[in-house]
C-alpha cells in the first residue's frame, strides 16, 4: 500500500501498457513523472482526484483519448506536460481553473478545436506551448492577460483571423512563435511594446499591410522571420536599430522600394533573406560592414545597379544569392575575398565585362552559375 506515495519517477524507461487505475487513488501524490516510455491507453477522469498534485508529466508516450475537463479540479497544479502523444478532442475549458500553472505544454498531440477562451485565467502562466495539432478558431484575446509570460508557442496548427493586439500586454514575452497557421491581417503594432523579445517567428501565414515602422523597438531581438506571407511596403528603415540580430527573414512577401542603408548596422547579422520581393534599387555598398554575414538572399527582385565592390568584405559568406535581378557593371574583382564561398548564383541579371581571375581563390566554391548575363572576353584559366 503507497497510499502516503507523494512523488513517483518512472521517466526515460521502456515501460508499456496503460497507467495502472491505482495510480490515480494516491491521493498525497505531489509530483508524477511518466514521460519518455512507450504507455498506451488514456488519461482517465479520475486524475482530477490527485488534489495534492503539483506536477503532472506525461510526455512523449503514446496516449490516446481525450484530456478530461477533470484536469481543472488540480487546483495545486504548477507543471502539466501532456505533449508528444497521441491525445484528441478538444482543450477542456475547465484548464483555466488551474490559476497556479505556470508551465503548460500540450504540444504534439492531435488536439482540434479552438484556444479557450479561460485560458487567459492563468495569470502566472510562464510557458504556453500548443504548437503541432489541429486547432482553429482565433487566438483569444484573453491571451493578454498572461502577463508574465516568457514563451509562447502556437505554430503549426489551422489557427485564423488576426494575432490579437492584447499580444502587446506581454511584456515579459522573449520567444513567440505563431508560424505555419493561417493568420490574416497586420501585423499588430502592439507587437512593439514586446521589449523583451529575442525570436519572433510570423512565417507561413497570410499576414498583410506593412512591416510596422516601430519594429526598431524590439532591440533585444536575434530572430525575426516574417517570410511567406503576403506583406507591402517599404522595408523600414529603423530595422537598423534591432543591433542584436542574427536572423533576418522577409523573403517571400510583395515588399516594395530600397533596401535600406540602415540595414548596414546589423553587424552581428549572420543570415540575410529578402529574396522574391520586389525590391528595387540598388544593393546598398554599406552591406559589406555585415562582417559576420555567412548567407545572403536577395534573389528574384528588380535590383538594379553594380553588385557593390564592398561585398569582397564579407569574408565569413558561404552562400550569395543574387540572381534574377536586373542587376548591371561588372563582376567586381573583390568578389576573391569571398574566401568561405561555396554558392555563388549571379545568373540572369545583365552583368558586363570580364569574369574576373580572382574567382580562382575561392578555393572552397562548389556551385558557380554566372548564365544569362552579358559577361564578356575569356574564361580565365
Amino acid at each position: 500500500d503507497l497510499s502516503m506515495l507523494q512523488g513517483l519517477s518512472l521517466y526515460s524507461n521502456a515501460l508499456t501498457g496503460p497507467i495502472p487505475s491505482t495510480m490515480w487513488t494516491l491521493s498525497m501524490m505531489q509530483g508524477l513523472s511518466l514521460y519518455s516510455n512507450a504507455l498506451t491507453g488514456s488519461i482517465p477522469s479520475t486524475v482530477g482526484d490527485l488534489s495534492m498534485l503539483q506536477a503532472l508529466e506525461l510526455s512523449f508516450n503514446a496516449l490516446s483519448g481525450s484530456i478530461p475537463s477533470t484536469i481543472g479540479n488540480l487546483s495545486m497544479l504548477m507543471l502539466l506536460d501532456l505533449s508528444s502523444n497521441a491525445l484528441r478532442g478538444s482543450i477542456p475549458s475547465t484548464i483555466g481553473d488551474l490559476s497556479l500553472l505556470q508551465v503548460l505544454y500540450l504540444d504534439s498531440n492531435a488536439l482540434k478545436g479552438s484556444i479557450p477562451s479561460t485560458i487567459g485565467d492563468m495569470r502566472i502562466m510562464q510557458y504556453l506551448s500548443l504548437y503541432s495539432n489541429a486547432l482553429t478558431g482565433s487566438i483569444p484575446s484573453s491571451i493578454g492577460n498572461l502577463t508574465m509570460l516568457q514563451y509562447l508557442n502556437l505554430d503549426s496548427n489551422a489557427l485564423t483571423g488576426s494575432i490579437p493586439s492584447t499580444i502587446g500586454n506581454l511584456r515579459s514575452l522573449q520567444y513567440l512563435f505563431l508560424y505555419s497557421n493561417a493568420l490574416r491581417g497586420p501585423i499588430p503594432s502592439a507587437i512593439v511594446h514586446l521589449k523583451a523579445l529575442q525570436y519572433l517567428f510570423l512565417y507561413g501565414n497570410a499576414l498583410t499591410g506593412p512591416i510596422p515602422t516601430a519594429i526598431g523597438n524590439l532591440t533585444a531581438l536575434t530572430w525575426l522571420d516574417v517570410s511567406s506571407n503576403a506583406l507591402t511596403g517599404p522595408i523600414p528603415s529603423t530595422i537598423g536599430d534591432l543591433s542584436s540580430l542574427q536572423n533576418l527573414f522577409l523573403d517571400t512577401n510583395a515588399l516594395t522600394g530600397r533596401i535600406p542603408a540602415s540595414i548596414g548596422n546589423l553587424t552581428a547579422l549572420t543570415w540575410l533573406a529578402l529574396y522574391l520581393n520586389a525590391l528595387t534599387g540598388p544593393i546598398p555598398s554599406i552591406i559589406g560592414d555585415l562582417r559576420s554575414l555567412q548567407r545572403l538572399y536577395l534573389y528574384d527582385n528588380a535590383l538594379t545597379g553594380p553588385i557593390p565592390s564592398s561585398i569582397g568584405a564579407l569574408t565569413a559568406l558561404t552562400t550569395l544569392f543574387l540572381s534574377s535581378n536586373a542587376l548591371t557593371g561588372p563582376i567586381p574583382s573583390t568578389i576573391g575575398g569571398l574566401t568561405s564561398m561555396q554558392l555563388m548564383y549571379l545568373y540572369a541579371n545583365a552583368l558586363a565585362g570580364p569574369i574576373p581571375s580572382t574567382i580562382g581563390n575561392l578555393t572552397a566554391l562548389t556551385q558557380l552559375f554566372l548564365y544569362s548575363n552579358a559577361l564578356t572576353g575569356p574564361i580565365p584559366s
